[in-house]
C-alpha cells in the first residue's frame, strides 16, 4: 500500500482543529536522539495546559538527505511529524485513515 496524496491532511489543518477543540490544550515536543545525519522526536498532546496525563502521544524519525525538505530541515521536519502522528494517534487523523493505535495504560 503506498502513500496517497489525497489522504494527507497537513499538521497546520490538524492543529487548527487541536486547537478549536481544546483551546487550553498544550503540546510537548523532546528531540530524543540526534546525530547530526538523524533524529527522533516525540510529542505528546494535553487536552488541558494543566493535565498530567497526554491524551495521545506521536514518534518520528527523519533522516538527512541530499535534495528535498531533508536536505536543509530534516529536525524541523521530524519535530512536525511527530506533532502530526500524535494529532492523528487522537482524534484528528484523517477520516478512514487506519493507523496505530498507542496503549494508554491509564484509560
Amino acid at each position: 500500500m503506498g502513500f496517497d496524496l489525497s489522504n494527507y491532511e497537513t499538521v497546520e489543518s490538524r492543529l487548527a482543529r487541536f486547537w478549536a477543540s481544546y483551546p487550553d490544550g498544550r503540546i510537548r515536543t523532546q528531540m530524543l536522539n540526534y546525530t547530526g545525519d538523524a533524529c527522533v522526536f516525540y510529542a505528546e498532546l494535553y487536552a488541558h495546559k494543566e493535565d498530567t496525563n497526554p491524551v495521545a502521544t506521536g514518534w518520528a524519525e527523519e533522516i538527512k538527505t541530499d535534495r528535498g525538505v531533508n536536505a536543509t530541515s530534516f529536525v524541523e521536519n521530524c519535530e512536525t511529524s511527530a506533532i502530526r502522528r500524535a494529532c492523528a494517534n487522537f482524534i484528528f487523523a484523517t477520516q478512514g485513515l487506519e493507523i496505530a493505535k498507542p496503549y494508554r495504560d491509564w484509560e
